[in-house]
């Protein structure tokens, strides 16, 4: 395999690329924004709820090439005590002719710092079908907004930026 860039964003070579029996590493990123609800859920403890989505680039040796989008849901669970935050989920990557793969995450942090964990691909669609792979991801937020509700709850829009690093894909 050439690149993540064959594999997501170009179909002719993608369709070579994934052909190979190596697994191809890459790195890539999505500039993100996530949107959700806090919700207090114990005694100096909230859980969020919510969606990260955002373009998603692969690096190449000529620089960042964009290669689709990335939706993530998010449940993440915070200590206000201890500023640690334990999250999972799952991400839909969606090439430009709009074959998608699809995977899990989950990821352990500290508040204002972020959460590093792990998305495993579990399969795909069009000729993302039978793809997997594993890699390192992290979510940094940048900058919040909250907006405090009258029951507790609280809205939170986010920036940031999701990271995959090492990440190994294959086809079945």
């Amino acid at each position: 395999m050439k690149s993540l860039l064959a594999f997501l964003a170009t179909l002719s070579f993608a369709t070579a690329a994934l052909a190979q029996d190596e697994p191809q590493v890459f790195n890539a990123f999505a500039v993100s924004t996530a949107q959700g609800t806090i919700v207090p859920s114990g005694d100096k403890q909230a859980t969020m709820v919510g969606t990260v989505k955002g373009l998603l680039f692969v690096e190449t040796a000529e620089g960042p090439v964009e290669a689709g989008t990335v939706s993530c849901a998010a449940s993440l669970r915070l200590d206000f005590d201890t500023r640690h935050q334990a999250g999972s989920g799952a991400c839909t990557f969606t090439a430009a002719d709009g074959a998608a793969a699809w995977g899990e995450w989950q990821c352990e942090g500290y508040e204002l710092v972020g959460c590093r964990g792990k998305l495993t691909l579990n399969g795909g669609s069009g000729r993302l079908q039978g793809v997997s792979g594993e890699g390192a991801m992290t979510w940094r937020p940048s900058a919040r907004a909250l907006q405090h509700k009258p029951d507790g709850a609280s809205d939170i829009a986010a920036s940031g930026i999701l990271i995959w690093r090492d990440f190994k894909l294959a086809k079945k």
